[in-house]
């Protein structure tokens, strides 16, 4: 143990039958995953300025329903156009910093430096005797240190705790400058955020110390698994990995609760519309909340929050701000939709056999580049090969990212169709767009390619057409209880 050597810190063999403990390591290893993978930090989007409140009425098109002039100006359309390009340069800057940071990383032996760095630091606290008498004074906390000695059968365990915190040192510094330029500066000198500097550097924070653990428990669970269960340490994560998603689906929202306050939808048109529409789709709703994100982005969204009998519906303030009810409506009929998927099982199984190829693709990678003594680390359990693993990830996830943003482009098309059939209300749908397309600064006639590589959702026009295509031969906008019996007048 740190406190005091205990005779658990003699090496043995790995077990490979796991017991007890090691699934339930292996439980809380893949909710840690999911978290460390996951967007904790508050969504700050790139957004253009609102709209006037007095420019928020419904108004159809005017000319061609198909083309961009009917809605949107030659400057705007080509401010936009450059303003999205520059997001993708900095984003494949980004990507190319990454290639770079590791191969550093590996090919210079800053890796093996890293190990040794951490192996001193942990025989220095091993054999401090002010660690030794607070042992003895405290025998929980012994006790404790016992656990994690266990699972690694010595003290191998402070070593890679300490070096994923020299890791994650080494990756924050590295990538400060482009994070501070993507996420505050750019946006805020072209007036598309409400960021204040002490507000982001807030955020920041917290966001830096959510990651730390939780990619602390990740990579501790993972180097844990493999000197508990040796080369089946890939199986059991992934059958770890395809338990703990739904226990992640629970938790994932609350992250949110970090950053942003909420607060409860006020009584009035918009909360018995939405409330009504809850109803008609079958949600069991719980509430219906308002998120400060008028703080950090100018950025409109909607979102339903939870699951089973403690779902919500979370509306930005920025929404209410610039979208008519009637239009806030057709956007919570858009994430209804998502709701109501009919394909979840499929999605479930296709994440399953994905999550167990990559993890596979991983293990025989460590394997192998052992015999590259360029790499700097002697076998897969050597924590100096973490840089490989990650590696391995992230080119792994670079190749299947337009195949994912096919299938996510797709959804977005039937959620589009499926919304129109909640409320068929193709107007509403279309001046929705038209508000999301200008306040979002989005590129409206994107290149094929750049939709290929990088949108997650179909383009302008696209979705235009798929409201024009709609058989809907009168508005049906859900109403207030009292008004369910008709059809009701437009706002």
């Amino acid at each position: 143990m740190l406190i005091a050597e205990s005779e658990a810190s003699i090496s043995r063999q790995p077990s490979p039958c796991p017991g007890v403990s090691t699934w339930i390591s292996i439980l809380f290893l893949s909710l840690a995953l999911f978290a460390a993978s996951a967007c904790l930090a508050p969504a700050s989007s790139p957004a253009a300025d609102t709209p006037a409140k007095g420019a928020s009425s419904l108004e159809g098109p005017s000319g061609d329903p198909l083309n961009l002039a009917t809605y949107f100006t030659d400057e705007e359309i080509a401010g936009w156009k450059q303003y999205r390009m520059h997001k993708v340069w900095v984003h494949l800057i980004g990507l190319g910093a990454v290639l770079v940071f590791y191969l550093v990383l590996l090919t210079t032996g800053l890796n093996r430096a890293l190990k040794r760095a951490a192996e001193r630091a942990s025989a220095r606290l091993y054999a401090s005797p002010a660690l030794h008498r607070a042992g003895r004074r405290y025998p929980r906390l012994a006790g404790t240190v016992k656990i994690p000695e266990r699972l690694f059968g010595g003290r191998q365990w402070l070593e890679v705790l300490l070096y994923c915190l020299l890791f994650l040192f080494l990756l924050r510094l590295f990538f400060f400058p482009q994070h501070f330029y993507s996420t505050y500066w750019y946006d805020l000198q072209q007036g598309l955020s409400n960021y204040s500097l002490r507000l982001w550097l807030v955020d920041y924070l917290k966001g830096l110390c959510l990651s730390t653990l939780l990619f602390s428990l990740m990579v501790f669970g993972i180097y844990g698994l493999m000197a508990r269960v040796g080369r089946l340490w890939w199986v059991l994560l992934w059958a770890g990995v395809s338990v703990a998603i739904f226990a992640y689906v629970v938790i994932a929202p609350y992250g949110q609760y970090v950053y942003s306050h909420f607060r409860p939808l006020e009584s009035g048109e918009l909360r018995d519309r939405l409330e009504a529409l809850a109803a008609k789709a079958g949600l069991p709703l719980e509430d219906i909340l308002v998120v400060d994100a008028s703080r950090r982005t100018k950025k409109v969204n909607a979102y339903l929050s939870g699951t089973g009998p403690s779902e919500r519906i979370v509306l930005y303030d920025t929404l209410l701000d610039a979208f008519t009810p009637r239009e806030i409506t057709m956007i919570l009929a858009h994430e209804l939709a998502h709701w109501k998927e009919p394909h979840k099982k499929r999605s479930y199984a296709v994440f399953s056999l994905t999550v167990f190829c990559l993890l596979a693709l991983a293990a025989f990678i460590l394997r192998r580049g052992v015999r590259f003594r360029r790499l700097h680390y002697s076998s897969p359990a050597d924590v100096a090969g973490l840089p490989v693993l990650f590696l391995t990830f992230f080119v792994a996830f670079q190749l299947l990212r337009p195949v994912n943003l096919y299938w996510k482009r797709a959804r977005e098309i039937e959620a589009d169709r499926r919304s129109l059939e909640f409320v068929c209300d193709p107007e509403a749908f279309i001046s929705t767009q038209v508000k999301l397309a200008r306040i979002n600064h989005a590129d409206v006639e994107p290149n094929p390619l750049l939709v290929f590589f990088f949108s997650s959702h179909p383009p302008f026009l696209e979705r235009v057409e798929t409201a024009l295509e709609a058989d809907c031969r009168e508005t049906d906008v859900p109403h207030s209880p009292a008004g369910r019996g008709g059809k009701g007048p437009r706002p």
